[in-house]
């Protein structure tokens, strides 16, 4: 995969949760992780079809999802509700929209699928022949990781 392409993803994670969360972000360094991956206590996935194909990950532990969804929220948050897990299917959605247009300018055309959510720790995902990188994004509640799992279509 392209390093300009997972660029677009972790641009769009570092601008879409620092404005949410009005909080700056931390990029860490890129990590090669094989399959399959064990979900942490949080884990958005949205699929990415089109002149790409595979899924990205949002995924965190449970207190850095809550203190995340607080300060979106601006109202203190003490479960991972309906409510708390739509904000981060949405933050998800968000960060796969935003680079999504922005390959667009560069003739990339995507489609992203609707999130899913997995709460609990442990499910195994597995992006079977596709590399899955990840980077580590920290903010002030704890580390946020971004997991890009893409090829480019034939």
């Amino acid at each position: 995969m392209r390093v300009q392409i997972v660029n677009r993803y972790v641009q769009a994670a570092l601008d879409v949760i620092s404005k949410e969360t009005q909080l700056p972000v931390q990029r860490g360094g890129l990590l090669l992780e094989g399959n399959p991956y064990a979900t942490e206590d949080v884990t958005a996935v949205i699929g990415i079809s089109g002149q790409l194909s595979g899924s990205i990950y949002l995924s965190m532990e449970g207190t850095v999802a809550l203190k995340l969804i607080s300060a979106i929220l601006g109202q203190e948050t003490s479960e991972l509700d309906d409510l708390g897990q739509s904000g981060i299917a949405e933050m998800a959605n968000v960060i796969a929209g935003t680079a999504g247009i922005q390959l667009a300018e560069e003739n990339i055309e995507t489609i992203i699928n609707p999130p899913l959510v997995l709460v609990g720790r442990g499910a195994r995902l597995s992006t079977v022949e596709i590399q899955r990188l990840v980077v580590p994004l920290t903010t002030a509640y704890g580390d946020v990781k971004l997991h890009v799992a893409l090829r480019e279509a034939v």
